[in-house]
């Protein structure tokens, strides 16, 4: 006996790749970033990425890792996200695909801070050290006015969930059709 596929589980799945092939899918870009010593006491360089929305506008980062510093710093291994310990500032403009203007503030953890500030929009320094009110960043790698921070286009976007699943649905489709012709006919 010879079993088809009835005519509405084909409707039915193609529909379903439909409706995953049409949502509206996010994107994400990443770019790298990098700053040197200028004004503070630990010699370096510290580099990283910054995932935000793609496209052009304004933003908050969705995620920061630092890959990248010196080890006089005396953190953690890298990477570091520099989001985990909390923000006080997090915004980012984007133009034409490039970062034009940044205001990160955060904490690597309660004593260390982490910030990038574009030199344009007077935000504050850039810096990877201490957060105390004395010597905010003078310890550790600072350019107080940020003329080393330089920020690197995204090579690629990365693809949101929507774009994995339909290729799920698609796989599953395929396991449950070869189940199927195997076991009905």
């Amino acid at each position: 006996m010879n079993f088809k596929i009835p005519p509405i589980s084909i409707l039915a799945a193609s529909a379903l790749i439909s409706v995953f092939s049409m949502t509206d899918t996010a994107n994400a870009a990443i770019f790298g970033f990098s700053f040197s010593n200028v004004d503070g006491l630990v010699n370096g360089v510290v580099e990283g990425t910054v995932e935000l929305p793609d496209g052009d506008g304004m933003f908050s980062a969705t995620a920061v890792t630092i890959n990248s510093f010196p080890t006089a710093l005396g953190l953690p291994p890298a990477p570091i996200d520099a989001l985990a310990a909390g923000f006080e500032d997090n915004t980012f403009m984007v133009t034409d695909g490039e970062i034009t203007g940044a205001d990160l503030l955060s904490r690597i953890n309660i004593q260390t801070g982490f910030s990038l500030s574009d030199a344009s929009n007077n935000a504050g320094p850039t810096f990877l050290d201490a957060l105390n009110a004395e010597d905010f960043g003078a310890t550790g790698v600072l350019d107080n006015d940020s003329f080393t921070l330089v920020f690197t286009s995204s090579p690629v976007s990365t693809p949101e969930p929507d774009s994995v699943l339909t290729f799920l649905s698609l796989g599953l489709f395929g396991i449950v059709g070869k189940f199927a012709s195997k076991h009905f006919q």
